[in-house]
């Protein structure tokens, strides 16, 4: 669970140092973007490329067709993916 942890916050940690938080209100908005993100769009490679959602509730994302596919870009395009609701 700590090595889960410390990725997390690896992830988020390269992605603060090149992105400028003007106040708290904005950063609060950004981290709960960026916990969307991790865990609804980035894949990962140590779960077989399933997200964290995925994983979690036991979702095979190729089992069948995708309700939506959405382009995700937020943080000034330092974080962007596809969001595929299942």
């Amino acid at each position: 669970m700590n090595g889960k942890v410390e990725r997390f916050f690896g992830t988020l940690k390269r992605s603060l140092d090149r992105w400028h938080v003007a106040d708290i209100a904005m950063l609060q908005r950004a981290l709960a973007q960026f916990q969307f993100f991790y865990n609804h769009v980035r894949p990962h490679e140590n779960l077989d490329g399933q997200t964290p959602v995925e994983a979690w509730e036991g979702i095979d994302p190729y089992a069948k067709k995708p309700k939506q596919v959405r382009y995700i870009e937020c943080w000034d395009g330092l974080l962007t993916g596809f969001y595929i609701r299942r």
